[in-house]
Protein backbone atom coordinates (compact mmCIF):
# COMPACT_ATOMS: atom_id res chain seq x y z
CA UNK A 1 0.00 0.00 0.00
CA UNK A 2 2.77 2.44 1.33
CA UNK A 3 4.79 1.81 -2.96
CA UNK A 4 0.81 2.90 -4.22
CA UNK A 5 0.63 5.72 -2.14
CA UNK A 6 3.72 6.88 -3.67
CA UNK A 7 2.96 6.07 -6.92
CA UNK A 8 -0.06 7.96 -7.10
CA UNK A 9 1.43 11.26 -5.89
CA UNK A 10 4.21 11.17 -8.28
CA UNK A 11 1.42 10.77 -11.03
CA UNK A 12 -0.72 13.47 -9.54
CA UNK A 13 2.53 16.00 -9.22
CA UNK A 14 3.11 15.06 -12.72
CA UNK A 15 -0.63 15.69 -13.69
CA UNK A 16 -0.59 19.33 -12.56
CA UNK A 17 2.95 20.62 -13.47
CA UNK A 18 2.95 18.85 -17.13
CA UNK A 19 0.58 21.68 -18.58
CA UNK A 20 2.35 24.62 -17.42
CA UNK A 21 5.81 23.00 -19.02
CA UNK A 22 4.71 22.27 -22.42
CA UNK A 23 2.50 25.40 -22.88
CA UNK A 24 4.35 27.62 -26.07
CA UNK A 25 5.69 30.74 -24.77
CA UNK A 26 3.02 33.52 -25.39
CA UNK A 27 4.66 35.38 -28.22
CA UNK A 28 3.07 38.87 -27.06
CA UNK A 29 5.05 38.58 -23.50
CA UNK A 30 8.61 39.88 -25.44
CA UNK A 31 8.67 43.54 -25.85
CA UNK A 32 9.58 44.38 -29.48
CA UNK A 33 12.28 45.75 -30.01
CA UNK A 34 12.42 49.59 -31.74
CA UNK A 35 12.88 49.60 -35.36
CA UNK A 36 15.17 52.27 -37.27
CA UNK A 37 12.91 55.49 -37.64
CA UNK A 38 12.98 54.93 -41.13
CA UNK A 39 10.98 58.44 -42.00
CA UNK A 40 12.59 60.73 -40.45
CA UNK A 41 16.43 59.53 -41.48
CA UNK A 42 14.99 59.79 -44.78
CA UNK A 43 13.47 63.50 -44.31
CA UNK A 44 16.71 64.81 -42.09
CA UNK A 45 18.88 62.95 -45.25
CA UNK A 46 16.95 64.24 -48.07
CA UNK A 47 17.01 67.76 -46.54
CA UNK A 48 21.17 67.57 -45.94
CA UNK A 49 21.77 66.48 -49.27
CA UNK A 50 19.77 69.32 -50.91
CA UNK A 51 22.13 71.33 -49.14
CA UNK A 52 20.15 73.75 -46.76
CA UNK A 53 21.62 74.56 -43.63
CA UNK A 54 22.14 73.19 -40.32
CA UNK A 55 19.82 76.22 -38.39
CA UNK A 56 16.89 75.54 -41.34
CA UNK A 57 16.99 71.86 -40.45
CA UNK A 58 16.84 71.86 -36.73
CA UNK A 59 13.91 73.96 -36.76
CA UNK A 60 12.31 72.59 -39.06
CA UNK A 61 12.74 68.89 -37.09
CA UNK A 62 11.85 70.66 -33.68
CA UNK A 63 8.47 71.29 -34.65
CA UNK A 64 7.97 67.58 -36.45
CA UNK A 65 5.22 65.12 -35.70
CA UNK A 66 7.62 62.76 -35.21
CA UNK A 67 7.29 61.41 -32.15
CA UNK A 68 10.63 59.30 -31.91
CA UNK A 69 13.41 60.01 -30.71
CA UNK A 70 16.86 59.02 -32.90
CA UNK A 71 17.88 55.17 -31.91
CA UNK A 72 21.58 54.30 -32.35
CA UNK A 73 20.86 52.35 -34.94
CA UNK A 74 19.22 55.62 -36.74
CA UNK A 75 22.11 57.94 -35.84
CA UNK A 76 24.26 55.14 -37.44
CA UNK A 77 22.52 55.01 -40.71
CA UNK A 78 22.74 59.35 -40.73
CA UNK A 79 26.45 59.37 -40.15
CA UNK A 80 26.99 57.05 -43.12
CA UNK A 81 25.10 59.08 -45.45
CA UNK A 82 27.23 61.78 -44.64
CA UNK A 83 25.11 63.93 -42.39
CA UNK A 84 27.30 65.44 -39.47
CA UNK A 85 27.66 64.73 -35.58
CA UNK A 86 26.58 68.17 -34.97
CA UNK A 87 23.48 68.21 -37.01
CA UNK A 88 22.33 65.40 -35.38
CA UNK A 89 23.02 66.69 -31.39
CA UNK A 90 20.76 69.39 -32.69
CA UNK A 91 17.56 67.57 -33.90
CA UNK A 92 17.65 65.61 -30.89
CA UNK A 93 18.20 68.58 -28.89
CA UNK A 94 15.36 70.68 -30.44
CA UNK A 95 12.96 67.60 -30.45
CA UNK A 96 13.78 66.99 -26.88
CA UNK A 97 12.94 70.75 -26.14
CA UNK A 98 9.88 70.60 -28.17
CA UNK A 99 8.42 67.17 -26.55
CA UNK A 100 8.21 68.91 -23.23
CA UNK A 101 5.09 68.54 -21.12
CA UNK A 102 2.16 70.84 -22.82
CA UNK A 103 1.22 72.08 -19.55
CA UNK A 104 4.42 73.08 -18.24
CA UNK A 105 5.06 76.90 -18.41
CA UNK A 106 8.51 78.25 -18.86
CA UNK A 107 9.48 81.28 -17.56
CA UNK A 108 10.34 84.65 -20.12
CA UNK A 109 13.52 85.24 -21.19
CA UNK A 110 15.29 87.69 -18.98
CA UNK A 111 16.67 90.38 -21.41
CA UNK A 112 20.81 90.11 -22.03
CA UNK A 113 23.15 92.15 -19.72
CA UNK A 114 23.69 95.07 -21.85
CA UNK A 115 27.73 94.97 -23.40
CA UNK A 116 29.67 97.91 -25.09
CA UNK A 117 32.70 97.20 -27.56
CA UNK A 118 35.28 100.55 -27.78
CA UNK A 119 37.35 100.35 -30.82
CA UNK A 120 35.19 99.29 -33.55
CA UNK A 121 34.89 100.16 -37.17
CA UNK A 122 31.46 100.26 -39.31
CA UNK A 123 31.35 99.75 -42.98
CA UNK A 124 30.70 102.73 -45.42
CA UNK A 125 27.62 101.70 -47.07
CA UNK A 126 27.43 102.19 -51.22
CA UNK A 127 30.53 103.87 -52.90
CA UNK A 128 33.12 105.32 -51.00
CA UNK A 129 35.50 108.12 -52.73
CA UNK A 130 38.14 110.30 -51.09
CA UNK A 131 37.36 109.31 -47.79
CA UNK A 132 37.80 106.08 -45.36
CA UNK A 133 35.87 102.84 -46.07
CA UNK A 134 35.16 102.22 -42.44
CA UNK A 135 34.47 104.69 -39.45
CA UNK A 136 35.77 104.17 -35.68
CA UNK A 137 33.15 104.26 -33.48
CA UNK A 138 31.36 102.09 -30.03
CA UNK A 139 28.97 99.32 -30.11
CA UNK A 140 26.92 98.87 -27.58
CA UNK A 141 23.86 96.14 -26.58
CA UNK A 142 21.41 98.01 -24.09
CA UNK A 143 17.52 98.10 -23.54
CA UNK A 144 16.87 95.12 -26.45
CA UNK A 145 18.78 97.52 -28.82
CA UNK A 146 21.51 97.67 -30.65
CA UNK A 147 23.56 100.90 -30.81
CA UNK A 148 26.55 101.73 -33.03
CA UNK A 149 27.93 105.98 -31.83
CA UNK A 150 30.29 107.08 -34.46
CA UNK A 151 33.47 108.90 -33.48
CA UNK A 152 33.23 111.75 -35.41
CA UNK A 153 29.43 112.09 -37.10
CA UNK A 154 26.34 111.89 -34.80
CA UNK A 155 24.37 111.78 -38.25
CA UNK A 156 25.73 108.30 -38.81
CA UNK A 157 24.90 106.99 -35.62
CA UNK A 158 22.91 103.74 -35.50
CA UNK A 159 19.44 102.44 -33.37
CA UNK A 160 18.55 98.48 -34.65
CA UNK A 161 16.06 97.47 -32.37
CA UNK A 162 16.59 93.51 -32.11
CA UNK A 163 13.59 92.40 -33.28
CA UNK A 164 14.33 93.57 -36.48
CA UNK A 165 18.00 91.53 -36.53
CA UNK A 166 17.44 88.65 -38.56
CA UNK A 167 20.91 87.27 -38.97
CA UNK A 168 24.21 87.31 -37.60
CA UNK A 169 26.91 86.03 -40.06
CA UNK A 170 31.21 85.99 -39.02
CA UNK A 171 33.44 86.17 -42.53
CA UNK A 172 36.16 84.55 -41.95
CA UNK A 173 39.47 84.10 -44.38
CA UNK A 174 40.01 80.75 -45.58
CA UNK A 175 43.33 79.37 -44.39
CA UNK A 176 45.30 75.82 -44.10
CA UNK A 177 45.65 75.96 -40.48
CA UNK A 178 42.23 77.38 -39.69
CA UNK A 179 40.36 80.06 -40.58
CA UNK A 180 40.55 83.69 -39.61
CA UNK A 181 37.45 85.50 -38.53
CA UNK A 182 37.55 88.92 -39.16
CA UNK A 183 34.49 90.51 -39.64
CA UNK A 184 30.95 90.60 -37.85
CA UNK A 185 27.86 91.01 -39.95
CA UNK A 186 23.93 91.70 -38.92
CA UNK A 187 21.09 91.56 -40.92
CA UNK A 188 17.84 93.12 -41.10
CA UNK A 189 15.26 92.91 -43.46
CA UNK A 190 16.72 95.66 -45.61
CA UNK A 191 20.22 96.17 -44.26
CA UNK A 192 23.53 94.88 -43.80
CA UNK A 193 26.02 96.62 -41.09
CA UNK A 194 29.55 95.24 -41.05
CA UNK A 195 31.65 95.84 -38.44
CA UNK A 196 35.62 94.95 -37.66
CA UNK A 197 38.17 95.82 -35.21
CA UNK A 198 39.76 99.15 -36.07
CA UNK A 199 42.97 97.18 -35.47
CA UNK A 200 41.89 94.79 -38.42
CA UNK A 201 44.76 95.64 -40.58
CA UNK A 202 46.96 94.33 -37.42
CA UNK A 203 45.28 90.78 -37.38
CA UNK A 204 42.76 92.24 -34.25
CA UNK A 205 39.87 90.44 -34.48
CA UNK A 206 38.76 89.76 -30.62
CA UNK A 207 35.79 92.06 -30.90
CA UNK A 208 34.37 90.72 -33.75
CA UNK A 209 34.14 86.97 -32.39
CA UNK A 210 32.95 88.74 -28.76
CA UNK A 211 29.77 90.03 -30.86
CA UNK A 212 29.37 86.69 -32.45
CA UNK A 213 29.86 84.37 -29.17
CA UNK A 214 27.56 87.01 -27.51
CA UNK A 215 24.85 86.82 -29.96
CA UNK A 216 25.08 83.36 -30.36
CA UNK A 217 24.56 82.93 -26.77
CA UNK A 218 21.93 85.43 -25.68
CA UNK A 219 19.45 84.71 -28.75
CA UNK A 220 20.24 80.59 -29.77
CA UNK A 221 17.41 80.98 -32.06
CA UNK A 222 18.67 83.99 -34.48
CA UNK A 223 20.12 82.83 -37.25
CA UNK A 224 23.79 82.61 -36.89
CA UNK A 225 26.34 81.38 -39.49
CA UNK A 226 30.31 81.78 -40.67
CA UNK A 227 30.64 83.23 -44.44
CA UNK A 228 34.48 81.56 -45.94
CA UNK A 229 36.21 84.40 -48.44
CA UNK A 230 39.40 84.64 -50.15
CA UNK A 231 40.75 87.69 -48.98
CA UNK A 232 39.68 90.43 -46.77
Amino acid sequence: MKKLALALAFVAATSTGGPSLASPQDPTAAAASPGANTALVEDITRLWKANLSEEFITKYFAHSDLARDLTPGDIVVLRNSGVPETLITSITLGRTAAAAAPGTTQPPPALPDSRRWDGLALRNSGIVLFKSRWDSGMLEFREGSLRWVDSRQTGKNLLVPMEQIAEQQLTCLKKAGGNECFEWVVKTRNEEYHFRDATWRQGENAKVQDLFDFFRGSYPNLVSSRNPVDEK
